[in-house]
């Protein structure tokens, strides 16, 4: 990254990733197709595995891709999976809030019920947010950046219904 870009845009460029977005769908779907018996702590582990299981092959994907002569220049297999490990961090990140509310609910912090709830409905809002940041940094005014907010939050949570339904 440059000296030149803003605050705003380092924000951005850490946040708004193709990693963070598919992994926030990623790990709404799997806790809304858990299991009506399922307790908060039994999707946290689900959730928790799958986005580890998700992420390791994402991580490998790209090492394995990135291995080799690229540019003229040999990257080692080491190279290739750091650079798989900086890149696929989205992943895992977009999983931290929902589980966090899982593992209070587990817990006795807030309801199970509840904590369920938010830990599904929080994926749906982050991807407003991340909408509402792309848009924005497209220089747009403030009602597109809502329309962008709202259609990326509706678009994932078609995602994570057809996701639950097909399962």
């Amino acid at each position: 990254m440059g000296e030149s870009q803003s605050r705003w845009e380092r924000i951005r460029l850490a946040l708004v990733t193709p990693e963070l977005i598919y992994g926030t769908i990623i790990s709404s779907a799997v806790i809304a197709v858990a299991e009506d018996d399922d307790d908060d702590f039994d999707v946290f582990v689900v959730t928790f595995v799958t986005m580890l299981v998700f992420w390791a092959a994402h991580v490998f994907a790209i090492a394995v891709a990135n291995h080799g002569k690229r540019d003229g220049r040999i990257i080692g297999i080491g190279q290739a999976f750091r650079d798989g490990i900086h890149h696929s961090v989205g992943l895992l990140y977009a999983s931290i809030i929902p589980l966090l509310f899982l593992i209070l609910g587990s817990v006795g912090v807030i309801d199970e019920d509840t904590a369920y709830l938010v830990a599904l409905v929080v994926g749906t809002i982050v991807l407003g947010i991340l909408g509402w940041m792309a848009v924005a940094d497209a220089g747009r005014p403030w009602p597109m950046r809502l329309l962008g907010g709202i259609g990326t939050a509706l678009f994932g949570l078609v995602i994570i219904i057809f996701k639950a339904v097909l399962h």
